[in-house]
């Protein structure tokens, strides 16, 4: 029997590859990608029937050497890249590079376990051109769009070298980012209140709430939809009143009705959804998630079990899954949980339309490695993920969890009822391997059904404990976070679960989005970028459109449709916006109500580089110009005794208030020449004067320590010679001990450690495409040296006696937060109590000092 070449998109495959197959196969990999459009030229002959022009990879012409070298030794080449349309694609690129009458066939792994690619290897196919079409016409409209645009934008929006960029679908996801920062900006919160009673039976059982629910036989809303007839209870004289009548009133039960009612299983993991649930359990980013579930997919070292690949492939929109998979999980949920959590028949989920049903959903590849069992083997994160996903898939197959419910309605003397509601988990059902968390939002109220009502019955009459009112306003809708930006766009219809990852690193990465608490908020560039968009190509920023556009595509995929008739009806309406956008695309200047201070004409927003300032709109006959900060500064806002005309301590100039990204500062006026800056204190901050601050320590220094703030908003001490003195201290006490015997020198940048280091000139030396390999690989040596013993002190508060330093640290802040440990006026500061003190000390500490504090706990 000859040699066969298997070729895989990545090289970490390879490992766990060659364990399966023997010396009967050889291996290489074309490290993603091999050909694609030229980076420099737009690549499409339009002329031509928009042929494309694929070019060779610059750094990949050593990889196609070996594949041509080591495909000549072979018999057979199986093609093995990724089971998705960008997989059929590289398969059919890596085919165009092959010595000619060389014999090669398509084989996709679903999964990397020697079942599954022993199985993929006895059935071969050709390579799916209708799939790899679908992928080129999804390529060249991104191509199109944005070479098109792209440069439009960079000139008009005028960012010099940071450039912009726009795309298909992540300007539609900007679109759904910056849409909702405006409905968030025009919400107008509506004052309510919420008017409950605490009831209690004749038997005197625990009291239970009852909520106002009509008054009047009108129903209480907390503001007016349409024009429903409700019952508004919009201010404190009206709360005032029905309270009164609720405290004198005679309460007694109407009616009672009790049901059972299912809570069913959720599908296994696709893409969407793994990336949402690991967000909402751990505050993965999507595109971690993806890392992480990479690495399970192409197999991890199990120590003398040897690599083998944990989870089917990541990047599905299939809830199928494999009979012999659906068999393994109810065999274990009969062993493990019990008959009672086994249904009768197997559960088969329905995916949508478009999804590939070749594909399955994501799921453990054996349910015989158990998340406890291997966890050695893994990394925190691969640990986290690999559960997550091993829990839905059992859950899948369970039995729903099944609740008793129970909603009164209770009638009063003064027209008004109430209701109360509760419920009793019967059984747990899936609940007791998964449970689905929610997205965290403003609008999340508390669980009324998780309240247990006492019996009530009909008639039965009820006393009165005590009635209550509560003011409440309505909330805006909350911003997108990666999670729920994943969930909208895959509601909408659009993208694809290869492509999640990438829309989010874009947004962010261009500067369109930041985060702020996980949550995602435009930035004045992306409004800006959007608004563009939106006025010069309304079809590109069309939800509908899209969403069509991403349906023609699949039709392309399933034989329906031909690719070259979609780039050409799209070429045909986009190319005259493109023309017009060129003459016309501007961002306007904004007019205000705001007179310039200089010759009493209006001023107007103009945008400059990444953020608006204010001009005088009778330029150039008035030059006024203005930071938009400077025109609502308020002096008394910070403190009333900063001293705004002092001179600048190193040269004696005047000092001009400037604005930086983290608030106002007074900076020297002869800058750049000289960079002296002041920070400006608020109401409340201690005023460190210069000519009470000490003299820098350090030997041959003239210069004094001054108060500096970090981009956190922490002050610390530095020498008012930087850069060429490079004392810096976080308190002025600990300047003279840091320091003994110190001579002035100059600062001089941190460079990365060796590890950093190291890995940096890995990458300099690999080929461009290897560096996320590499990255991933590096990643799976996981070291199985014991965790280190802990003090007995520390051990009290986390509760383990031996923990790695990161388990140990994780467990120390959830008693931290779980006692309020925190200062609530200054929340990096720890307030001990009497068990911690015992491992801190019993003074307050920054929490950015824990660290160090901690080290002499851990046993060496």
């Amino acid at each position: 029997m000859g040699k066969a070449l298997v070729i895989v998109e990545s090289p970490a495959k390879i490992k766990t590859l060659r364990k399966f197959l023997g010396n009967h196969f050889i291996f290489e990999s074309s490290v993603g990608h091999i050909r694609d459009l030229p980076q420099k030229e737009f690549g499409i002959d339009v002329e031509h029937d928009f042929e494309p022009h694929y070019v060779t990879l610059p750094d990949k012409k050593e990889v196609i050497k070996k594949i041509q070298d080591a495909a000549k030794k072979a018999d057979v080449v199986y093609l093995s890249p990724d089971p998705d349309r960008e997989g059929e694609a590289i398969a059919w690129h890596i085919a165009s590079i092959l010595p000619k009458g060389t014999k090669f066939l398509r084989v996709a792994f679903q999964s990397i376990t020697k079942a599954a690619v022993q199985a993929a290897l006895e059935h071969p196919r050709e390579i799916d051109m209708d799939l790899v079409n679908a992928q080129q016409a999804r390529r060249l409209l991104d191509r199109i769009v944005g070479y098109k645009i792209s440069p439009i934008l960079t000139r008009k929006v005028k960012r010099g070298r940071s450039g912009t960029s726009a795309g298909r679908v992540q300007s539609v996801a900007l679109k759904l980012v910056v849409d909702r920062e405006k409905a968030i900006e025009a919400f107008v919160p509506v004052e309510y209140w919420t008017l409950e009673s605490l009831l209690e039976t004749p038997e005197k059982a625990r009291p239970f709430q009852a909520v106002l629910n009509t008054v009047g036989g009108l129903k209480v809303e907390k503001e007016r939809i349409g024009e429903k007839p409700c019952f508004l209870i919009s201010d404190r004289k009206t709360a005032d009143t029905l309270l009164a009548k609720l405290k004198k009133a005679k309460y007694r039960v109407d009616s009672v009705e009790k049901k059972e009612k299912k809570r069913n299983p959720v599908p296994p993991f696709i893409t969407s959804t793994l990336q949402q649930e690991a967000s909402r359990h751990y505050g993965f980013a999507v595109s971690r998630t993806m890392s992480i579930a990479q690495d399970h997919y192409e197999g991890i070292e199990m120590g003398t079990f040897g690599a083998e690949g944990m989870i089917t492939y990541m990047r599905t929109d299939s809830v199928n899954i494999a009979p012999e998979a659906i068999s393994a999980a109810r065999e274990y949920i009969k062993d493990h949980f019990g008959a009672a959590y086994l249904p009768d028949q197997p559960k088969i989920y329905a995916s949508k339309k478009t999804a590939q049903e070749a594909h399955e959903a994501i799921r453990p590849t054996s349910l015989a490695r158990d998340p406890e069992q291997i966890k050695k083997y893994l990394t925190v994160d691969q640990y986290k993920l690999y559960l997550l996903i091993w829990r839905r898939f059992v859950a899948s197959q369970m039995n729903p969890a099944i609740y008793d419910t129970v909603s009164a309605d209770i009638g009063t003397d003064q027209d008004m009822t109430l209701r109360a509601s509760g419920s009793v988990l019967k059984f747990n059902g899936y609940l007791a391997a998964y449970e689905e968390k929610k997205d965290k939002t403003h609008q999340e109220e508390e669980d009324e059904n998780a309240k247990i009502l006492p019996p009530l019955e009909e008639n039965m009459p009820l006393n009165l404990v005590d009635a209550l009112s509560t003011q409440s306003f309505t909330k805006p809708p909350p911003r997108f976070t990666e999670a729920s930006l994943v969930k909208e766009l895959e509601r909408l219809g659009i993208g694809r679960p290869s492509t999640y990852a990438a829309i989010m690193n874009k947004i962010q990465s261009r500067d369109y989005t930041v985060k702020e608490h996980q949550a995602l908020k435009p930035t004045e560039l992306g409004k800006v970028i959007c608004q563009m968009l939106e006025e010069n190509f309304a079809p590109i920023m069309d939800v509908t459109f899209t969403a069509q556009m991403e349906d023609q595509l699949e039709q392309v995929a399933e034989q329906d449709k031909d690719w070259k008739q979609i780039i050409r009806g799209f070429w045909q309406d986009f190319i005259p916006l493109v023309e017009k956008a060129e003459k016309d695309a501007m961002v306007p200047k904004l007019l205000t109500d705001i007179d310039c201070p200089k010759c009493g004409s209006k001023l107007q927003k103009i945008w400059s580089r990444n953020k608006y300032f204010y001009g005088c709109s009778n330029y150039p006959d008035c030059d006024y110009t203005s930071p938009i900060e400077a025109i609502s500064f308020n002096k008394e806002d910070y403190a009333a005794d900063f001293d705004w005309d002092q001179k600048c301590s190193v040269c004696g100039s005047e000092m001009i208030l400037r604005f930086g990204r983290f608030g106002p500062f007074l900076g020297c006026s002869r800058y750049p020449d000289c960079k002296t800056i002041v920070n400006i204190p608020k109401k409340g901050e201690i005023i460190y004067r210069a000519e009470d601050m000490p003299s820098c320590p350090a030997i041959g220094c003239d210069g004094h320590l001054t108060a500096r703030k970090s981009r956190f908003g922490k002050t610390f001490f530095s020498c008012s010679n930087y850069p060429d003195c490079d004392v810096i201290v976080n308190n002025l006490e600990d300047a003279a001990s840091k320091y003994p015997n110190h001579p002035k020198t100059a600062y001089v940048k941190k460079k990365k450690g060796k590890w950093g280091a190291k890995k940096k000139d890995e990458e300099k030396a690999a080929p461009k495409g290897k560096k996320t390999a590499k990255a991933r690989s590096s990643k799976k040596s996981v070291s199985t040296k014991p965790a280190p013993r802990l003090s007995s002190e520390l051990a009290d508060v986390v509760g383990a006696e031996a923990l790695s330093r990161t388990e140990a640290t994780k467990k120390l802040w959830d008693y931290i937060k779980a006692n309020g440990l925190q200062d609530p006026k200054n929340k990096r500061l720890i307030v001990p109590d009497a068990k911690l003190a015992k491992v801190i000390g019993k003074k307050p500490v920054d929490m950015m000092k824990l660290a160090g504090l901690l080290s002499k706990h851990f046993e060496k």
